[in-house]
């Protein structure tokens, strides 16, 4: 089977993991044959060091350009790790060519540019994943969740980033979680109630919110990028079964329920584990290239991509609402 010529647009933080982790798939058919970014100037000793020998353009229109000029390679799988505004116009570009993408999250700015992506990949008949990189890391562990959950709880607590302050801690941090939300209950979500605060930036810094599904299960998703010390928590709480994942560290505990027991001391068995994954984002890559193989559905695809982006929107419009309310009513504290 011929190799599976991949590019990374957007050499930053996120593009040159990205660009490591399709050199460490060599020798499972996938060859790096390019990197974009704008700043070439600026990033060339970082992407030479990270992979030697792989040509670094400037833009889309130069590499395709060299391609057709015989100079560069044609992509057949490309992921997106520029910043969020431009991930439309890149995406757009290249399921023109023909070219099945991995995004990183979120998809899109909105859930309109999502949308359009979404469409033109079902047009073109394209792979589409979303970089959702949580969801790779407890797939295994999520097996083992007995029925849907009754009650969710999530604290995803980080200090200030150096990066992404271009969009709010709800698309920065949130989104995992609500992703993960989304993907644990089988429910339309009925209602969304958020608070929301701005500290350091003029974005969304530190934001709470509570979702209730029509299968009247709950969720409280807490998260902020303005907190002392890093946390990564998950629990998730079913008729039968209580399960708590840390995300940060890898693990998780399970509680289950002994069926027929009665003595109330041996009533519940509690198993201890981790996850199982050395390199999610490794992983998230190589799930990417077997659904293009295979033609078959990404882990996270794009419509998942697109459904965080709605829920999100409804969390940063709430949020918004009651700072309105907050800035014309209120005097602080």
């Amino acid at each position: 089977m011929a190799n599976l010529r991949a590019i990374v647009v957007g050499f930053g933080h996120l593009g040159a993991f990205h660009a490591q982790k399709y050199t460490k798939l060599a020798g499972e058919g996938v060859e790096l044959v390019a990197l974009v970014d704008p700043r070439a100037e600026e990033v060339r000793a970082k992407a030479e060091k990270t992979a030697p020998g792989v040509p670094l353009f400037t833009s889309l229109q130069e590499y395709f350009a060299a391609c057709e000029a015989g100079k560069a390679r044609k992509p057949d799988i490309a992921s997106i790790a520029s910043t969020t505004e431009h991930h439309l116009s890149i995406a757009e570009h290249l399921l023109a060519r023909g070219v099945h993408l991995l995004v990183e999250k979120p998809l899109a700015s909105s859930q309109a540019e999502a949308r359009r992506l979404v469409e033109l990949a079902d047009a073109k008949k394209l792979t589409l994943a979303t970089g959702h990189v949580q969801r790779h890391l407890v797939v295994e562990a999520l097996k083992g969740m007995r029925g849907q959950p009754y009650f969710i709880e999530c604290h995803r607590l980080s200090p200030f980033p150096a990066r992404s302050t271009d969009i709010d801690v709800v698309f920065d941090l949130m989104i995992h979680d609500i992703d993960l939300m989304l993907a644990m209950v089988e429910s339309p979500l009925k209602e969304v109630h958020s608070a929301g605060f701005p500290v350091l930036t003029p974005q969304i810094d530190i934001a709470n919110c509570r979702f209730e599904f029509e299968s009247g299960c709950v969720a409280n998703l807490t998260s902020s990028r303005i907190s002392m010390s890093r946390t990564r928590k998950f629990r998730i709480f079913c008729a039968d079964s209580y399960l708590s994942l840390d995300l940060g560290a890898g693990t998780f505990e399970r509680y289950v329920r002994v069926a027929g027991e009665t003595d109330l001391a041996k009533a519940i068995s509690v198993e201890n584990g981790s996850f199982g994954v050395e390199d999610a984002l490794l992983e998230e890559i190589r799930d990417f290239v077997r659904s293009v193989r295979d033609s078959r559905a990404p882990l996270v695809s794009g419509r998942d991509g697109l459904r965080a982006i709605e829920v999100a929107e409804q969390v940063v419009a709430d949020a918004r609402r009651r700072l309105d309310r907050l800035s014309v009513g209120g005097q602080g504290c």
